[in-house]
């Protein structure tokens, strides 16, 4: 059936190429989690540390503490950059699988018509 939906509901083109819409989005649905997760642990990252050291360090480990806070927020913008790598991926697998469908079902469409 190639270009059709096979008996397990998959595009399959024949030729080695597969692609199951559900499994793709279940893709997109953890990497969208992972997205909350490593976004979450960042912007805990940062309060947790810099909050926690300016106390400890006193007035002389106050050039310490401007440092470490500077690069935790170099740290922090690097981690929310890839909590969006997850969930640009998360979105794009999301859009992938809806056009696979979508393309299945005009192709279909078109054939069942060219009888």
């Amino acid at each position: 059936m190639s270009g059709l939906l096979d008996a397990v509901g998959s595009f399959s083109t024949g030729g080695g190429v597969r692609v199951v819409p559900d499994g793709v989005r279940a893709f997109g649905s953890t990497s969208l989690r992972a997205a909350e997760e490593v976004a979450r642990a960042g912007a805990m990252d940062l309060q947790a540390n810099v909050s926690s050291l300016s106390p400890a360090m006193g007035l002389i480990g106050a050039d310490f503490v401007a440092a470490f806070a500077v690069t935790q927020g170099a740290h922090t913008r690097t981690v929310a950059q890839l909590a969006y790598v997850y969930a640009s991926g998360g979105v794009a697998a999301h859009d992938a699988a809806a056009r696979y469908e979508a393309l299945d079902a005009a192709v279909a469409a078109g054939l069942g018509g060219a009888r």
